[in-house]
């Protein structure tokens, strides 16, 4: 009787919790306008979505295909988002001599606006239900592995068909884990521009010591500019192309918030887990969040070091530290949240709730109850083999860092020359111009170290490897092991690929001798060689674990048949709606919704990096200088809302009652940092900052007036 008490308390928590969640879809919001009129909203569905007339969905626009989220704000193709989904671009223009990062930047005319070489934007179109169409393609004969290669055949055959001859870029995406399928029609943008980006004593206040935690003082925003050929279309960059002329840019609303206020956040949330089964929420808190706090804290400590001694590593390892930080917060906090909130144990409740479900009917039923022991095999297999781990630590050392693969990817026509046996000098010669753009940015001394902790956790996660020799060998030498450092300064040190003078060197005299023998391009072969045998492993049992996710979805979604459901994210776009509200976070612990200028300055700390005041911005609040967007002499900065968004979200307009911008959300907060596996009402909080703080940087601070006459400012 008590172990039945038990998990009815947590079926009742889960319940709970879905109150107020939900990342909608935008095509199917009429189904949430009832609840959404009873909470404030003055819009009609049609006003949100249409593809008849001009709709809020064509002022959202998706950056770099799911990166990010930014909103049209003017005529003339401006965007708003975040200053951590602009950090790409500011330090790709900013050196010790010219640093955007730490002076910011605001163009005072379009030919100030600086290209960003291969930064995209997107505007949905139209969604399509295309789920039976792809049931031709569903054909339940075929292995596992096979059917899943069935159905991305029909889904990329679909979205092929679809582009209306190259008008729109069409992608078809799976949605409740393979049991419906949408397609999803954009335009899709190849000259983005960096306009304005404030400096990061203001778009990222606070630093990684804020980061998730409110109360926040950050004015995380930059701005961008679509361009078109001059007849209106989607083109690379050219020096004829025009501004984007959009159908719809947002109002932008002076009026402020207060506590209860509707809000709607519309966007482009990434990846959540809220139909997952307690054993992936297991691998994600025990083995996942380890790893990640071992490894990628190493990682981050070394960046942090080297930054500190060179400014030229600060500015150009800016983007890479912060991606790191912000993720390694997120994947290790995550973990605790999901203790906290007793995660895996509401979701082993609701899987015992779909046993007891289907025990009510088993003749129609039974099928859904084949999943559960598929899915807890899967993840037992993964930790058995330490797989979650190996793989990691591979994706680590192909991608950190990243600039030793982009080195040897660059003579990929040299390789080809000399298997070929032809044009090598002609090859040769044509790197060497290169040699300059491939060296850019590169930074030989953490990057070795930042390479021997990834190359040491890939061996420490390895079982024999007799078929990858390399690997092996260094496997059978603790001595190698406990010295990874010095060995991986070794294998620098004699590589053509990491300096200028090596690669220079090697194009004098090109030979396969001399590339087979290169200890950095050895192991370079090897990690793709385990990582090509590991996944001839993987692969099968993964589509096992998809075919296993499918129908225990399925069995979830009709077990509760009389409710309204949201598919998980997957960088689609998405409405959610909620209120400003403040939150309880632990007992005698009350926060506030709102933090000010004021509340930015009590925080200055001329000792901490992340806590300097710029003079100006103090200036300006010594004297109270806000001009329209203070309030009886305080000029507000950011706010919450109990919104539920997760990363994708990032630079996503906040909108009142009415459709008009009042904010740009940027984090979520620590105190509930579950929140891709379980809506937390009471806790779960977005942060975001507030128009006013973020025009009056762009007026009062930057006298970038120019900027502000081209919005709508109400």
């Amino acid at each position: 009787m008590k172990k039945i008490t038990v998990m009815l308390s947590f079926l009742l928590a889960w319940q709970l919790s879905m109150a107020d969640e939900g990342m909608w879809l935008i095509n199917l919001i009429t189904r949430n306008m009832a609840q959404m009129e009873a909470q404030g909203i003055k819009l009609s569905a049609e006003d949100i979505y249409s593809i008849n007339h001009s709709s809020l969905k064509d002022a959202i626009v998706q950056l770099d295909d799911g990166s990010c989220t930014s909103e049209l704000v003017s005529a003339k193709g401006l965007l708003l988002t975040n200053h951590h989904c602009g950090i790409d671009a500011i330090q790709l223009h900013s050196t010790p001599e010219r640093n955007l990062l730490k002076d910011g930047f605001f163009a005072r005319n379009l030919s100030e606006e600086l290209s960003i070489p291969g930064k995209t934007a997107m505007i949905l179109f139209s969604v399509e239900d295309v789920t039976s169409k792809i049931a031709k393609y569903q054909n339940e004969k075929l292995s596992s592995a096979d059917y899943y290669t069935a159905i991305y055949t029909g889904m990329d055959s679909i979205a092929r068909a679809s582009t209306q001859n190259g008008k729109y870029y069409a992608i078809v995406k799976p949605m409740f884990h393979f049991n419906t399928f949408y397609l999803f029609l954009y335009e899709r943008f190849l000259d983005v521009r960096l306009v304005a980006a404030p400096p990061t004593s203001i778009g990222n206040f606070g630093g990684d010591i804020d980061n998730w935690h409110w109360p926040r003082h950050t004015g995380d925003f930059s701005m961008f500019r679509i361009y078109t050929a001059p007849d209106g279309k989607p083109a690379e960059y050219s020096t004829k192309n025009v501004p984007y002329v959009p159908k719809r840019f947002l109002n932008i609303s002076l009026n402020g918030v207060k506590e209860g206020d509707f809000t709607m956040i519309i966007g482009y949330p990434g990846t959540t887990y809220r139909y997952s089964s307690p054993y992936e929420a297991m691998q994600a808190r025990d083995v996942l969040a380890p790893w990640k706090d071992k490894v990628w804290g190493e990682f981050i400590r070394t960046i942090k070091d080297a930054q500190a001694k060179d400014i030229k590593v600060k500015v150009d390892y800016t983007d890479k530290h912060d991606m790191l930080v912000n993720f390694w917060q997120k994947d290790t906090w995550q973990a605790e949240s999901m203790f906290r909130f007793n995660i895996v144990e509401r979701l082993k409740a609701r899987e015992d709730s779909l046993r007891l479900w289907v025990s009510q009917k088993p003749s129609t039923r039974t099928k859904y109850l084949s999943a559960m022991p598929l899915l807890d095999d899967y993840f037992k297999t993964y930790r058995k083999n330490k797989w979650e781990e190996l793989s990691n630590s591979l994706d680590a050392i192909l991608g950190f860092p990243v600039d030793i693969n982009k080195n040897i990817n660059a003579c990929d026509e040299l390789f080809g020359a000399m298997l070929s046996g032809k044009n090598v000098k002609k090859a040769a010669k044509s790197i060497k111009k290169k040699i300059p753009k491939i060296f850019e940015n590169y930074h030989a001394n953490p990057d070795v170290w930042l390479y021997s902790t990834s190359l040491k956790s890939l061996i420490d996660n390895t079982s024999d490897c007799p078929n990858i020799p390399m690997i092996q060998a260094i496997k059978q030498q603790p001595k190698i092991i406990q010295m990874m450092p010095l060995y991986a300064q070794n294998f620098y040190q004699r590589s053509y690929f990491t300096s200028p003078e090596n690669l220079k060197r090697f194009l004098k005299k090109p030979a396969i001798d001399s590339i087979v023998k290169d200890p950095i391009f050895m192991l370079y072969q090897s990690y793709h060689m385990l990582y090509d045998s590991i996944s001839k492993i993987i692969r099968p049992l993964q589509g096992d674990y998809e075919k296993a996710m499918q129908l225990y979805t399925k069995g979830l979604l009709e077990m509760e048949d009389n409710k309204l459901h949201y598919p998980d994210a997957n960088s689609t776009m998405r409405l959610t709606y909620g209120k400003v509200i403040g939150y309880r976070p632990n007992d005698g612990v009350v926060c506030n919704p709102f933090t000010t200028l004021d509340g930015l300055i009590a925080k200055e700390n001329p000792k901490v990096d992340v806590f300097n005041v710029s003079p100006r911005l103090k200036q300006l609040w010594q004297v109270k200088d806000y001009g329209r967007y203070g309030v009886n002499g305080v000029l507000p900065v950011c706010f919450i809302t109990d919104n539920d968004i997760t990363g994708g979200n990032s630079g996503s307009p906040t909108l009142d009652a009415n459709g008009n911008l009042i904010g740009i959300a940027f984090d979520g907060n620590n105190d509930a940092m579950a929140c891709d596996y379980a809506f937390e009402p009471d806790i779960q909080r977005t942060i975001i900052v507030d128009i006013r703080y973020v025009l009056f940087v762009i007026d009062k601070y930057a006298g970038a007036k120019n900027l502000i006459d081209e919005m709508r400012i109400l």
